[in-house]
């Protein structure tokens, strides 16, 4: 009988513990191992790194600094020819 009920309190003690780790990875306070899957219909702010699997609709302005990502402001050096070609700037909300 007193095998039965340590193995009892152990069984319960480990479901205690695994209800602990996912209240606390919920709250932040443990990271997540496997990505989150995030739909959304409304606005969202994200910071850090996005891995996306579709389509991405931006209704509005992106800040990218093209002199950043090449090195030269409206332009793009062909590294084959080494021929500079002007980067097309629209804004299709006009």
């Amino acid at each position: 009988m007193e095998q039965h009920m340590r193995f009892i309190k152990a069984g319960i003690t480990v479901i205690a513990i695994g209800i602990w780790i996912i209240v606390f990875q919920n709250a932040g306070v443990f990271p997540r191992v496997s990505p989150v899957m995030v739909v959304a219909d409304s606005a969202m702010r994200i910071t850090g790194e996005v891995d996306v699997n579709n389509t991405v609709f931006i209704k509005g302005s992106v800040d990218a600094n093209i002199e950043s990502i090449n090195g030269y402001s409206k332009f793009y050096k062909d590294p084959r020819t080494g021929e500079y070609y002007v980067i097309p700037i629209t804004d299709p909300y006009e």
